[in-house]
């Protein structure tokens, strides 16, 4: 019981869903266009490189080795001027620093931030693209959230008291997943439940936080 009041005195939404997705939604609608998988390319940031520049061949799509790394990868279809940015989050020790510090709400003071926004700069202009959706997960999500993209979509992000979703970002999280409990509730954000996750049971945290929540609805990324 303490750990339900605990949650309760911070805000937490927790069971109630906010049901954006309905027949005819326009940000449902945008979900289904598109060729590369929405639960593939967030699953593809915490892949090697080399599994990465694989990634999206098939629908037209260039891994642009020179801007890509370990911490955000860059694609780009010229055919249809779309520009795809992926952020990865969490995935060594020196991101439990980043970590940190956005818990504190000085996310865009550290070295991952800036980064990663030089990086989509520099792709913006070399590219000049059409559209350009970002993608990522956890602390990617995080990131992400704070970057000049003209669509956003987002999975578990770990998010500071009082943080927001943007107008451009499509937000998801799982009932279970207690790194993006303070995000639960917001406008543009809806909550994927799960029988088996709970937010206060402890063992189903890291499953609840996994990307595989996703895949079920077999979502697109926006190409336009």
């Amino acid at each position: 019981m303490a750990d339900t009041n605990i949650f309760k005195k911070l805000g937490s939404a927790v069971g109630q869903a906010k049901h954006i997705f309905k027949k005819g939604n326009p940000q449902r609608t945008m979900l289904q266009k598109g060729c590369l998988g929405l639960y593939d390319a967030m699953k593809n940031t915490y892949a090697t490189q080399d599994k990465q520049a694989e990634f999206g061949k098939e629908c037209g799509y260039e891994y642009d080795k020179e801007l890509s790394n370990d911490n955000q990868q860059v694609y780009y279809n010229k055919d249809k001027g779309h520009l795809m940015f992926s952020v990865t989050g969490t995935h060594n020790i020196s991101d439990l620093g980043t970590d940190a510090m956005l818990v504190l709400g000085r996310l865009k003071n550290t070295d991952r931030y800036k980064e990663a926004d030089m990086t989509l700069k520099k792709a913006k202009a070399k590219y000049n693209p059409k559209f350009t959706t970002g993608v990522a997960h956890s602390l990617g999500g995080s990131i992400l959230s704070k970057l000049s993209v003209d669509k956003a979509i987002t999975m578990n992000k770990g998010a500071e008291i009082g943080a927001r979703t943007r107008n451009n970002e499509i937000a998801f999280r799982t009932t279970g997943d207690v790194v993006s409990v303070f995000a639960d509730g917001n406008k543009n954000m809806t909550t994927i439940h799960s029988k088996k996750d709970s937010l206060f049971d402890p063992a189903t945290w890291r499953r609840a936080h996994k990307t595989e929540q996703i895949k079920k609805f077999n979502y697109k990324v926006p190409d336009s």
